[in-house]
């Protein structure tokens, strides 16, 4: 059966974690606040910055489909692997938000390029810059909230940070009561797992691809001997009850 973390484990854990939270946070904001600090984003005329601004708008553009799947894999693995996770899951939502991000980033430095153009082009100071540091620094949440958000399983219960929170939840595995599968109706693929206490429910992510995750569901279900109801994603409708895989 499912066993409660020590207490000094659990405080230690977290303290650890929300000091990696801050690392991370202050890191992203030193980058970006490193562009206000150069005088040129409000003084240099738009000639100057145009290349640098074409040049890592594009980069950021077309690097939003590739960089968002390593910089999450990497970041969450520095942040919280652990040898005693059976499978840890990045959701989709997590490289979207990264990939966001870096989107929204390239548009801020097309807008300054832009706005900085027409300026010049009217004659008037630039008076802009201040607001699209502001707008820059609207992308540190999104690639914050991406790193956090995550699930895994372990010995002790399923554990999810939502994606609109650094907090941790979890059921442990002696307190499930019921779990569902949320099965994609035209192709009867399973997309999700839900567990449910009968106060709290935790929904997970799930690949047949993924071996860790297959194993670590089948391992849960076949040790607590769970009853499993499948329910089709577009209908809501409930299937008969079936025992483990």
């Amino acid at each position: 059966m499912g066993q409660l973390m020590p207490i000094n484990d659990t405080i230690t854990g977290q303290t650890i974690l929300n000091k990696k939270l801050r690392i991370l946070i202050s890191l992203l904001y030193r980058c970006v606040c490193e562009v206000d600090e150069m005088k040129f984003l409000r003084n240099a005329d738009s000639d100057t910055l145009l290349p640098y601004i074409l040049t890592s708008g594009l980069i950021l553009l077309l690097s939003a489909a590739i960089v968002p799947a390593a910089a999450i894999m990497f970041i969450q693995d520095m942040l919280f692997f652990s040898h005693d996770h059976w499978t840890f899951i990045r959701p989709q939502a997590a490289y979207q938000g990264f990939a966001i991000g870096m989107v929204w980033i390239s548009l801020v430095l097309f807008s300054l390029l832009f706005t900085k153009m027409y300026a010049e082009k009217k004659g008037k100071e630039y008076k802009l810059a201040g607001l699209h540091v502001f707008f820059f620094l609207l992308a540190v949440p999104a690639f914050v909230l991406a790193v956090f958000h995550y699930a895994y399983l372990d010995e002790d219960g399923v554990q999810v940070n939502p994606l609109w929170s650094f907090t941790e939840e979890r059921i442990l595995w002696d307190q499930v009561k019921e779990v569902k599968r949320t099965v994609e109706e035209n192709t009867s693929r399973v997309l999700f797992y839900t567990f449910s206490d009968g106060d709290a429910s935790l929904t997970i992510p799930y690949d047949s691809r993924d071996y860790k995750t297959v194993q670590a569901i089948k391992r849960a279900i076949l040790q607590y001997n769970w009853e499993t109801t499948d329910t089709f994603l577009d209908t809501g409708e409930s299937l008969e009850l079936f025992e483990g895989e």
